[in-house]
């Protein structure tokens, strides 16, 4: 030890000696340390991270009931609920994350460019007369309606397409609800049959009454039509929970038919008005020349005049109120048919395909084999006949004009390969995409496509 501290003398350096010895195990660099300090504490933050974003939130209903009236969105099935769960703890989970300083944000090409939208402005130069008449006849024949004088006369397409749309709201509005829906003639017929059976216990319940010709006056500042078919449910709810009902049936048919239009957010709910001392909200179609209504939602605080009187039933409805609802299906199909056309300057229309009179067409590829032509006609035979088997509704030409005059959503298009592979393309005519499918997936694209 001395003589190692005489060797360090002579380079003048001090020395610090150890007084135990260090292992070799023990030899470590600080930068190591460092390093592995910094990984405990990532773990632990994300841990932390995790721990609070995995944490269910409670949602209690008088949120839900605030999220409603400011979204106008719907929370009344478990799913939605449960996604907006999963919504606002992926949403804490994100507005904690810790960003890298020396990450870039990414650009998109447009980044820069400069998008203008449309002027919301109403147009002077729009004709209401013209609008209405390019709605009503697609072309000179067929045609879709016809707004004569005082009557909407029907042509095969539209006829179709009204029949599409009764449908369409039998599945939404007597089918799909949770409560029992009852399709009756009299309301007050139904109620006294109903109360004999014991089946006006359980509340809410709703009568349903189909395709009834009104002569009520609607849309007279548009045209003068004598009748018009409708559809109406008389939903019988408790008291207590009418008004939420009435709000959220508002909301419902709302969204009804916005799901319906090329353009959703032309149809709106108008304000409340009070006729007859009973509370109305009507949702129309805004459009240049005019608004159309479509359908009436009146509020009925007390309904006892509907039910028959006995001497142990003076009471049974005092509180019971009642919620109609009633949609116009002539003025429905023409408001449809005016928001097909109000989208741009083309020539070509674009329906919902569920409303579609026809869902699908063929077209076989041009060949210079007859033998081909032939197989291949036999070919698009089969898979209509498979279609229409199932439901779908479809028509067999080879013009490019019925296509576009009967508003047919899909396309399918065969050829020789077809043939061989089982492989036809499906265009859309609204996308003018095309999507390869084989013809033993061909009822469920379409189906699900059209619904």
């Amino acid at each position: 030890m001395d003589a190692l501290r005489r060797t360090y003398k002579l380079f003048d350096k001090s020395v610090i000696i150890p007084l135990h010895p260090i292992a070799s195990s023990k030899k470590y660099h600080s930068s190591i340390v460092r390093a592995r300090q910094q990984q405990q504490q990532e773990a632990g933050e994300n841990t932390n991270d995790r721990s609070r974003g995995d944490k269910k939130p409670v949602i209690d209903e008088a949120t839900v009931r605030r999220l409603e009236r400011l979204a106008l969105v719907g929370f009344e099935y478990e799913q939605s609920k449960r996604i907006l769960e999963e919504a606002i703890a992926f949403a804490e989970r994100l507005r904690e994350a810790r960003i890298d300083e020396t990450v870039r944000p990414m650009y998109s090409i447009l980044e820069n460019a400069r998008i203008r939208l449309r002027d919301d402005v109403a147009r002077g130069d729009v004709d209401r007369q013209e609008i209405l008449r390019n709605a009503a006849v697609l072309e000179e024949d067929p045609h879709f309606v016809n707004l004569s004088e005082r009557v909407l006369a029907y042509g095969p397409q539209g006829k179709l397409l009204l029949r599409n749309l009764e449908e369409h709201w039998f599945a939404h509005c007597v089918t799909m609800p949770r409560h029992n829906v009852f399709p009756c003639d009299s309301i007050a017929d139904t109620l006294q049959l109903l109360r004999s059976n014991s089946l006006d216990d359980q509340l809410p319940f709703a009568l349903a009454t189909l395709a009834a010709m009104s002569k009520s006056a609607w849309n007279e500042s548009l045209a003068r039509v004598s009748s018009h078919r409708i559809v109406k449910v008389n939903v019988i709810v408790d008291a207590s929970e009418s008004k939420s009902l009435l709000h959220k049936k508002q909301r419902e048919r709302k969204v009804w038919w916005r799901k319906l239009a090329q353009c959703p957010s032309r149809f709106v709910l108008a304000e409340a008005r009070k006729a007859r001392n009973l509370d109305v909200t009507e949702i129309e179609a805004q459009f240049p020349f005019g608004n159309i209504t479509v359908e009436t939602i009146t509020y009925y605080p007390g309904i006892r005049k509907l039910y028959p009187q006995t001497e142990g039933s003076k009471d049974n409805a005092a509180d019971v109120h009642m919620i109609e609802h009633v949609a116009s299906l002539d003025w429905g199909c023409l408001a449809l048919l005016c928001d097909s056309h109000m989208l741009d300057k083309s020539i070509s229309s674009y329906i919902h395909p569920k409303l579609s009179p026809y869902k699908t067409t063929f077209q076989i590829e041009k060949q210079q084999n007859e033998t081909d032509v032939e197989d291949l006609n036999r070919f698009v035979l089969y898979l209509n006949n498979t279609l229409r088997a199932k439901g779908i509704s479809t028509i067999l030409t080879n013009t490019e004009q019925i296509v576009e005059m009967c508003l047919i959503p899909f396309v399918v298009s065969v050829n020789r390969t077809s043939l061989k592979n089982g492989i036809v393309h499906v265009k859309n005519r609204s996308t003018t995409l095309k999507e390869a499918v084989h013809i033993s997936d061909l009822v469920k694209y379409i189906t699900l496509r059209s619904s």
